[in-house]
């Protein structure tokens, strides 16, 4: 009897720790993968110009997660005049010649809305963007049509030019 009670706790121990999968794959949406920038359209009433070698940019999809960090510039800012000490004056141009944040995303087939948990404007975290987007191979498509704060205040800059954007797959 103690055997048998021996080998019942046993299997119920050994089954507890198996592991079982199915052979359903992994969904994996569109975006997911690294993207690095490769060209910048900026389109206003004043016409539209396009840059094809940006400022370095990058991209990051998972299933539910996103990270961006990009300049949209032409060319890579020069070095403070003393390295590691800018003036007030280069730290605020260094400000606004990066876009950073990170989050959460959802997409449809045409669009994408992220939803940063982190970035370099306060306000900006636990708002929202929206961006049209397509893939074409490994070349993606964005094109942000509205930013809002967290406490709702739509970016001023919404409507008055468009920014779309060429990234193509780094993996």
């Amino acid at each position: 009897m103690r055997l048998f009670l021996f080998l019942a706790l046993l299997l119920v121990v050994t089954a507890g720790c198996v592991q079982y999968t199915t052979d359903v794959p992994e969904t994996r949406g569109p975006l997911v993968g690294s993207w690095a920038m490769t060209e910048i359209v900026v389109i206003s009433e004043r016409g539209e110009n396009t840059y094809p070698d940006p400022a370095p940019g990058l991209f990051i999809f998972d299933k539910s997660h996103y990270s961006m960090v990009w300049m949209p510039l032409t060319e890579v800012p020069p070095d403070f005049e003393e390295i590691w000490r800018p003036t007030e004056e280069e730290r605020a141009a260094a400000y606004s010649s990066i876009v950073v944040n990170s989050g959460t995303y959802t997409y449809t087939d045409t669009t994408v809305t992220t939803i940063p948990t982190v970035a370099k404007t306060p306000e900006f975290i636990g708002g929202y963007a929206i961006y049209t987007y397509r893939v074409e191979g490994d070349t993606l498509w964005m094109d942000m049509t509205d930013t809002v704060s967290r406490d709702g205040v739509q970016d001023p800059g919404v409507g008055l030019f468009r920014m779309p954007l060429k990234l193509i797959r780094a993996e």
